[in-house]
């Protein structure tokens, strides 16, 4: 077993940090500011993935930058030897918690924002926190403060060998740890010690004057917060129903979208086949037409000179008869023939007339 929790287990990295720097520089990055972690498993094909705490994490701030950017994001603070802030983006969904411990469930991952595909991205930062207000170390590095991320594992590795301590939320107990453990045999042991008992929760009123009433409001208070989560817990289930509901719906309706698209597809294809076996038919014939085209072109032409022939004789006859109406051409036998042949096959009546 790994001896620290990365974010997505098991840790497969697609895109490390500084990579690419054509595809940042319009970011006015010197590359990319973080890790980008793969989150397409055979459990979860869709990228839909737990996003784990690596040690103790304190909630910061979220945001949804839509379709841009990181999409639906969220950051931690993160307390080692020095202060660190991760923002975890392109999420599908962000629990609500105060504090988180290691190994927690903190998110799930999806593609929201400015991605590519489904994968968990990671930034890191180091600085300080103030008054809640967290200022990156050294902004002008040309990541906007972001460090290599293994900078936070490697002290992360370093911080949990040298310091062996539990990686609980200041103020929490974790279950069935040896502090937990030494917290109930203290209440079992000294049940009876009315100061003890006191101490024990917490509270520093004088042990002679404090009445039973004060404990059971304490108490009280504890089944109060209980049941506040427990309600919450209830509206988150509710919520997570609606949405199960919601994916189901729309899981029908692109089984829907899928069967219409496959009908307008065969469709579409029996179209194309109808028109491409027009189009071989059209092929197959074209040099018979090409062929009776010329037939026709010739036989066209020739008659378009018989034409030009016809006409000129005629013009040539008139001119004759002319000249001899007007007696500047003196008629041989053989002009005077040829002239009444031509009267008589003009006047010669059409097509069976009878004289």
């Amino acid at each position: 077993m790994a001896d620290i929790i990365r974010p997505i287990e098991p840790f497969e990295l697609t895109q490390g940090f500084g990579e690419n720097p054509a595809d940042y520089a319009r970011f006015g990055l010197k590359g990319h500011n973080g890790w980008d972690l793969k989150t397409k498993f055979p459990d979860t094909p869709q990228g839909f993935r737990n996003i784990l705490s690596s040690w103790a994490s304190k909630f910061y701030s979220q945001g949804n930058e839509g379709n841009d950017g990181f999409g639906l994001y969220f950051e931690v603070i993160v307390q080692l030897y020095n202060t660190y802030k991760l923002t975890y983006a392109h999420c599908k969904s962000i629990e609500g918690f105060e504090n988180k411990n290691e190994g927690d469930s903190l998110a799930i991952s999806d593609n929201t924002g400015n991605s590519t595909g489904s994968h968990l991205h990671l930034t890191v930062k180091r600085g300080q926190l103030s008054n809640g207000k967290f200022a990156s170390d050294n902004y002008n590095n040309g990541y906007f403060g972001a460090i290599n991320p293994q900078e936070f594992f490697d002290e992360l590795r370093k911080y949990k060998k040298e310091k062996g301590t539990t990686s609980a939320p200041e103020g929490c107990l974790v279950p069935n740890t040896p502090e937990w453990r030494t917290k109930y045999e203290q209440v079992v042991s000294s049940a009876t010690k009315w100061a003890d008992t006191l101490k024990i929760f917490e509270i520093t009123d004088d042990p002679n004057t404090t009445p039973s009433d004060r404990i059971k409001s304490v108490v009280g208070g504890y089944k109060s917060r209980e049941t506040d989560l427990s309600n919450k817990l209830n509206e988150k289930s509710a919520d997570l129903d609606k949405a199960n509901q919601e994916i189901s719906n729309r899981v029908e309706q692109v089984g829907r979208l899928e069967k219409d698209l496959l009908e307008k597809e065969k469709y579409h294809k029996a179209l194309i086949d109808a028109l491409n076996k027009q189009l071989k038919n059209g092929s197959d014939a074209l040099p018979l037409a090409q062929a009776r085209i010329g037939v026709l072109e010739g036989e066209l032409d020739e008659a378009n000179k018989a034409k030009g022939r016809a006409l000129n004789d005629a013009q040539q006859y008139k001119g004759q008869f002319e000249a001899c109406q007007k007696g500047t051409l003196v008629p041989t036998p053989q002009l005077i023939f040829s002239l009444v042949i031509q009267y008589f096959s003009n006047k010669l009546p059409k097509g069976g007339e009878k004289l």
